[in-house]
């Protein structure tokens, strides 16, 4: 025998004499040893055969009990001195040596000890802890002060190591506490008072269901779910292009209001459009399929891009309800993990029916063979129209201040003139048009013609430069007639650089809009129509009509600076879509009064056949495609009966009969906020099912490699309730996502009430919530997790009642103060012998600050994302478009985090210091930093210094008697103001007071911060007490849930 191995063999004699820590203290598999191998040794003794060495496999018992290459038993049950596996842990020589050194890793003393004293007990393996069926387990005696099951699983534990749970928080910092993790808004004055002086033993249960049962509640929810579903504004690939996705969020605030089972929450996400009868909440909802990034790049390769799209799918689906990592097998076996890649593409396969475009270019100019006939409305098809009830609600009020403000503008002897001549029109005109004979003829357009000039004003962008009325030569002399009421059909396709002239005399009439109809098109073609148009009187020189907003009831969607184009310009382009007949409406800037003999002139630059009826109204209204509604008609024939319907008609008359934008900016600006209204009508991105495509497993992940075998829709083959498509029946969607949420398929409920209990709790029952599989870690509490996943699942998949059991349980209720005799025994706080303070995500940084300056607008729930404050300049880099980021007025400007615009490749700076995602991916759990960036910003963020500056003024217009400083750590903290901090911030408002009387300038500029008015009165103590607002908002206690 050599000396090295003489040596080896004495020093494994040696550690195998040594004691055990006790009889009782069973080596578990799962808890103790699989992480070890994990980390160590699956790399290469794993479940990937081509990455195994030594003809090795550690993962499973059976394979681990055979001989090795070598002939050696790498484990032999009850005799360490024997295993192969013990032995090279100890050894001195590098070359037997494992870890090998290569691998970066070792080994401590501790672990190898527990390996060694595993394969004395008999080396009992078990099967992974996440993927074992789910089994009720023995609910421990509830220990005194319990309140609920938890509280005995976690006294059990506590009672082994002999510690004493923490008492209970202080009923001022519990409110805070749970207001905080169930709305993400701090508690106000008002709930707190009531709070304390409920003396009754149910009185912090009412708190809950109060809290519950609030509209705020979903949307904190919403926050942790839109990580997971990786929901965004914008794009996230190349010129990250904005895409309309809105109602999806608003579908999961309304979800988790409405306490919808998670079941059907799943099936709706996965495959609302596959549901039999499927609703518009169900159409929207299955917009969760479509959250992966995409590309506009022209150059790029579409069926790249649609492997990429399919990889998202599976990684994203099996972390957000498998908390398992899938996306190593998309080039391989899992090297940790018994996922195959087979297993990868048969999840892919699922998704194969999802009618999705590799690359979604500019296709309303340049179409691309496969987007024939889709409906250029939708910039990243498919979509679906629904209805906003945000917007409606916006366009209800902004629809009621129009009209007070048209009611105080309009001349009452002229209005009421006006309605009756409205009245005597429409006696005529039911429809409120009339469309004149008149004649057409095509004539060629001069080259000084075809000169860009600026487009409408409102419209921003023009596709192509308006014809110039007055300016053209016959190119076919003979004219054509049309009558009234039929369409202009020219007969022939006008050629490239010919305009048509459509020539209208409708007798005496005020001319306040032009319509275009196109009632012959067929669905799926193409339309194009460049417009201008003119006057030319009787006697007199013919001149120009300017457009002051024109749109239509379908176009194509144009951006400026990275924002949708309101409106059409003097440009219609389109895709006829089914239904009724497309229409556009000119507004014109200056109606006019046309007299006998007097010739409206429209010169179109058609860019199709398309035949065309002109129409003309001598109404108006400050959103063209509505003043010629039923409900505005019926009040012009009716007259007005209340309030809102005489200002709705004086918006009307003033639109009718004055220049639009001489007079009128304060209507303009709220007209164009109307349009973005839009009449509660909402765009959203959906999943429709289409052919499905053929999935071959794809050899590294290479979408060249076309080598690997074709697969179907199948479950993954390693978890319970395996499910395989075959030759009568192809699994779909549906199928997935009722295997999902099946009593057979434990881990999607242990993965969703893990993520529930890391909410409340800071961590998760295991740490790992994006990996239960061998590199995360065991669960703290196993049974716990299993008995509260049972009671989730056979619950209903009820969140609410399980959101309430952890809750109202004496664990979630204990102090979050630090038990310094607990550092060795519990460092990480794993046996929750108290509660653990974090700091909060980033916008309910955001909501916090802007609730305690009494400014957060609570009022409104859903709708559209909104854009805060922003650094000049910080879309410089975006490009395809330029994007000009313009921040949010008014109320908006206030509104909720969970509503900040998600710029995917340019994260808000807030949100990127507080550790919000870019959501390119699904993020089950977001990072904490602590870094002079987070300080920084709330010291110099606009938000946050106009939330200061608001909070100034709520204390200053308290009575002088009042403690100001003790309601200011009330509303910030949640907690009275101790003696050293009175005396500090008190020394800080008299030096700032005597620094700003003697600068007042920086004073008023201190106070010009946001749109905040500056309240009356002295500005040297606002600003004052605004910097000391600064400094409590900027404290580490303010930003942090206790």
């Amino acid at each position: 025998m050599s000396a090295p191995l003489v040596r080896l063999s004495v020093l494994v004699a040696l550690v195998f004499a040594l004691p055990g820590r006790g009889a009782d203290d069973t080596v578990q598999f799962n808890r103790d040893i699989r992480p070890i191998m994990s980390d160590t040794c699956f790399h290469c003794h794993g479940f990937d055969a081509k990455s195994r060495k030594g003809g090795l496999r550690l993962d499973l018992r059976e394979e681990a009990l055979k001989a090795g290459k070598s002939g050696a038993l790498a484990i032999v049950p009850g005799k360490p001195e024997e295993s192969e596996v013990i032995k090279r842990l100890y050894t001195t020589d590098p070359d037997d040596l494992m870890p090998q050194k290569e691998s970066h890793k070792t080994l401590t003393s501790a672990q190898k000890e527990l390996l060694r004293r595993w394969v004395a007990q008999g080396a009992p393996y078990e099967a992974h802890w996440a993927y074992v069926p789910l089994k009720a387990p023995a609910i421990p005696a509830m220990p005194a002060g319990g309140r609920n099951p938890i509280d005995a699983f976690i006294g059990a534990k506590l009672a082994e190591k002999r510690i004493a749970p923490a008492a209970e928080a202080s009923k001022e910092r519990l409110l805070r506490r749970v207001s905080l993790d169930l709305t993400g808004l701090p508690p106000t004055p008002a709930e707190l008072a009531a709070f304390l002086a409920d003396t009754s033993p149910e009185a912090y249960e009412k708190q809950v269901d109060r809290l519950l049962a609030s509209p705020h509640y979903g949307e904190r929810m919403a926050v942790w779910w839109l990580d997971i579903a990786r929901f965004a504004d914008t794009v996230g690939f190349h010129g990250d292009q904005n895409q309309r996705i809105f109602p999806y969020r608003d579908y999961v605030i309304n979800a988790f209001n409405a306490n919808k089972p998670f079941d059907a929450f799943t099936r709706e996400q996965l495959a609302g459009d596959l549901l039999p009868g499927a609703t518009e909440e169900q159409k929207v909802a299955s917009g969760y399929n479509r959250l992966n990034m995409m590309t506009r790049e022209g150059g790029a390769q579409p069926k790249e891009y649609l492997a990429k799209y399919g990889a998202e799918r599976v990684r994203s689906v099996s972390a957000a309800w498998l908390g398992s990592t899938f996306g190593c097998a998309e080039c391989h076996d899992h090297k940790f993990d018994p996922i195959k890649s087979a297993d990868f593409y048969s999840l892919q396969a699922f998704f194969a029916d999802v009618k999705q475009w590799g690359v979604y270019a500019d296709y309303a100019y340049t179409p691309e063979p496969e987007l024939k006939g889709v409906n250029n409305d939708s910039p990243f098809p498919p979509e679906v129209k629904t209805t906003s009830p945000y917007l409606l609600k916006q366009d209800a009020k902004t629809r009621r201040e129009i009209g007070a403000v048209a009611l105080a503008k309009a001349d009452p002897a002229k209005f009421a003139a006006w309605l009756e001549q409205t009245k005597a029109f429409l006696a005529k005109s039911p429809s409120g048009w009339v469309e004149p004979a008149g004649s057409f003829e095509v004539r060629k357009a001069p080259p000084e013609a075809k000169a860009a000039v600026k487009a409408a004003p409102d419209a921003k962008v023009a596709a192509k430069t308006p014809p110039t009325p007055n300016t053209v030569k016959p190119a076919e002399p003979a004219k054509e007639s049309f009558a009234t009421g039929q369409p202009v059909v020219p007969r022939r396709r006008v050629a490239k650089g010919d305009n048509l002239i459509v020539e209208m005399t409708p007798g005496p009439m005020r001319v306040a809009a032009v319509r275009l109809t196109l009632p012959q098109a067929k669905p799926g073609e193409r339309a194009s129509f460049n417009v201008a148009f003119s006057v030319r009187p009787a006697k007199g020189k013919e001149r120009k009509l300017n457009v002051a907003f024109a749109d239509a009831t379908t176009k194509d969607v144009r951006y400026s600076g990275g924002a949708e184009v309101l409106g059409i310009g003097n440009t219609w382009s389109l895709t006829i879509p089914e239904g009724p007949a497309p229409q556009a409406v000119w507004l014109l800037d200056n109606p006019v009064e046309l007299a006998a003999g007097d010739t409206v002139v429209a010169t179109i630059d058609p860019g199709s056949a398309t035949p065309f009826r002109v129409g003309l109204s001598p109404l108006g209204d400050y959103d063209p495609l509505t003043f010629a509604d039923e409900p505005l008609l019926a009040a012009l024939r009716q007259g007005a009966t209340d309030d809102a319907r005489r200002g709705r008609l004086a918006a009307a008359f003033l639109c009718a009969t004055q220049p639009v934008r001489a007079d009128f900016e304060e209507l303009k600006a709220m007209a164009t906020k109307l349009r973005e209204y839009r009449r509660g009508v909402a765009w959203s991105l959906v999943t429709e099912a289409r052919a499905p495509l053929t999935i071959r497993v794809l050899p590294r992940g290479n979408f060249l490699d076309t080598s690997g075998p074709v697969v179907l829709p199948a479950t993954p083959s390693f978890l319970p309730g395996y499910r395989q498509s075959n030759e009568t029946k192809r699994l779909n969607r549906l199928d997935l996502a009722n295997w999902l949420t099946s009593k057979e398929n434990p881990i999607t409920a242990r993965t969703f009430t893990n993520r529930l209990w890391q909410i409340f709790h800071g961590t998760g029952l295991s740490a790992a919530l994006d990996d239960l599989g061998s590199q995360g870690e065991p669960p703290s509490h196993p049974e716990l997790l299993d008995w509260l996943s049972l009671e989730f699942r056979d619950h209903g998949w009820d969140v609410k009642r399980l959101v309430r059991l952890m809750v109202t349980s004496r664990t979630y209720r204990q102090s979050s103060s630090l038990r310094p005799e607990l550092k060795d025994v519990d460092p990480n706080n794993r046996l929750l012998a108290s509660q653990n303070p974090r700091r909060l995500d980033a916008e309910f940084v955001r909501d916090n600050a802007l609730a305690i300056a009494g400014l957060l607008n609570l009022e409104d729930i859903g709708g559209p994302s909104v854009k805060p404050y922003q650094p000049d300049g910080f879309y410089e880099p975006l490009q395809f478009p330029n994007r000009t980021y313009v921040a949010s007025k008014d109320a908006e400007q206030w509104r909720r985090g969970l509503y900040m615009h998600w710029q995917r490749m340019f994260l808000h700076p807030m949100l990127v210091n507080f550790d919000a995602p870019a959501r390119d991916e699904c993020v089950a759990l977001r990072s904490s930093s602590n870094t002079p960036q987070q300080a920084l910003t709330l010291l110099n963020d606009p938000t946050f210094v106009e939330a200061a500056r608001a909070f100034a003024a709520r204390l200053l217009a308290l009575p002088a008697d009042q403690d100001r400083l003790n309601v200011a750590f009330r509303l910030a903290v949640g907690r009275d103001i101790k003696a050293v901090e009175r005396a500090s911030l008190g020394k800080l408002i008299a030096d700032q007071q005597a620094y700003y009387a003697a600068n007042p300038a920086e004073a008023a500029k201190l106070l010009k911060v946001g749109l905040t008015p500056p309240p009356p009165g002295d500005a040297a103590t606002h600003a004052a007490w605004t910097q000391a607002c600064r400094v409590l908002l900027n404290s580490q206690e303010a930003i942090t849930r206790y």
